[in-house]
């Protein structure tokens, strides 16, 4: 199986206008792909054109080998193309980044319409509305769930927004939301007067020329190309969506994300160049990951030297895309098992993620261990001034100062604060986090 891969990487690097990827490129796939139940298919576009490579199999079960044509579910990398969605509708007068989603969402004599005016899609597209990760009425764990988001339609959505709408602290932060992209997509969908998917097929996918690429939709048959998923080497259903289908529905090839990775790279006579230019604009730097945020994208590199990205996964795939306007360079990675790409993706661009600031002076006053129960311990390390800390049974996470003596916790929406007796030593760490502080003093 291996030689008909290698064999038809050649083919595809002669057909392609010598694209020039990195050498080592199908080697590190090899590698990342060896002993997993599935694979990953990929594209690197330059300014030559778009080679393909591919390592892997759909399944211990199905033999037949990933292709450049192979379907897979990218999740959250959906969020581009519902940003790109929102930029071209304010480019044709449909819509305003400055709209508030309740506009569209709900009915205009509505009394909701005043507390959630400040819920934009400008802010639901830079993560920054205030709205949770996921709503509380899509159910309890959903990440447990064979399909999570199958059955959470329109209404339940609407009835999400009123429930945490509210409360939103609109603009204060970064913090991630597919449920605001969520509402954004539906909220576009209901000023073009149509279904997301049209909205987004009709606007978006059309114009680019992506014919293949469609939504995983609840109800609807998947293609049959359509890789299987895979997490902790077993297969796992395919994730299907309604209302949360702007949030992480899409399903694509390797193909036809190295043409949209054409397009990104693309000067003036590209499709969609005045939309895809101002999703490219930053909006917010993001304290939590370093880097900033344009409209969808995550913006990593240098400053003056910004490369676009995003990845996005679901229960049982992985998936990295992003590029370099400066060297005219793009990368794409779908994967049909849950495993991450991010390292291979950046590396392949020679470059590497944003890191948030974490270093603070004397790193060394916060170490210790602080019980909060006996079978509850939070240490707290520190190393090359960064701090961190690890409750039992938890993995170890980064803590990001935000004042003197307080730090979030990077990863979890929490903080942590410490507290300083009469000789400025450390002496308690308090937590907060679900609108409760509990308290630990320092085990001596």
């Amino acid at each position: 199986m291996k030689t008909k891969v290698l064999t038809s990487v050649i083919l595809l690097m002669c057909s392609s206008a010598f694209a020039t990827p990195p050498g080592t490129f199908q080697a590190q796939l090899d590698d990342w792909a060896k002993g997993e139940p599935g694979g990953v298919a990929a594209a690197w576009v330059d300014r030559d054109g778009a080679v393909f490579f591919q390592s892997g199999r759909f399944d211990a079960d199905d033999p037949r080998s990933l292709t450049p044509d192979t379907q897979f579910e990218i999740g959250s990398v959906t969020k581009v193309f519902t940003a790109l969605l929102l930029s071209e509708s304010e480019r044709l007068g449909k819509v305003s980044r400055n709209d508030s989603a309740a506009k569209y969402l709900l009915p205009k004599d509505d009394p909701a319409q005043a507390t959630l005016a400040k819920i934009t899609l400008l802010s639901l597209t830079t993560h920054t509305s205030g709205l949770p990760r996921l709503p509380a009425n899509l159910g309890l764990r959903p990440e447990t769930a064979a399909d999570p988001y199958a059955a959470y339609d329109r209404a339940a959505l609407i009835a999400g927004l009123r429930l945490h709408g509210p409360t939103a602290a609109v603009g204060n932060k970064v913090d991630y939301s597919n449920f605001g992209v969520s509402v954004l997509g539906e909220a576009l969908a209901e000023a073009w007067g149509t279904s997301y998917a049209d909205a987004l097929r009709e606007h978006v996918l059309l114009p680019l020329g992506l014919k293949t690429t469609t939504l995983g939709l609840a109800g609807i048959p998947p293609p049959s190309d359509l890789a299987p998923g895979h997490t902790n080497g077993k297969r796992v259903p395919n994730w299907t969506a309604l209302a949360c289908a702007p949030a992480g529905a899409i399903r694509s090839s390797a193909r036809e994300m190295a043409t949209f990775l054409t397009v990104c790279l693309g000067g003036e006579d590209q499709p969609l160049h005045t939309a895809f230019s101002a999703t490219m604009q930053p909006q917010h730097e993001i304290a939590d990951t370093g880097g900033e945020i344009g409209l969808g994208w995550m913006i990593a590199g240098e400053k003056g030297k910004p490369v676009y990205w995003h990845n996005g996964a679901t229960a049982g795939s992985h998936a990295f895309i992003g590029f370099d306007p400066g060297s005219g360079k793009g990368v794409v990675l779908l994967a049909n098992v849950q495993k991450g790409l991010e390292e291979l993706g950046f590396g392949f661009l020679g470059t590497k993620p944003s890191k948030p600031a974490t270093t603070v002076a004397h790193a060394g006053d916060y170490t210790g261990s602080y019980p909060f129960a006996p079978t509850f311990v939070i240490v707290v390390t520190a190393k090359d001034g960064s701090v961190f800390a690890q409750a039992t049974a938890q993995p170890r996470l980064s803590l990001r100062p935000v004042a003197t003596d307080r730090f979030a916790v990077i990863g979890v929406p929490a903080e942590i604060s410490f507290e300083r007796a009469a000789d400025g030593k450390i002496n308690a760490l308090v937590l907060h986090q679900n609108g409760m502080n509990q308290r630990a003093a320092k085990k001596e």
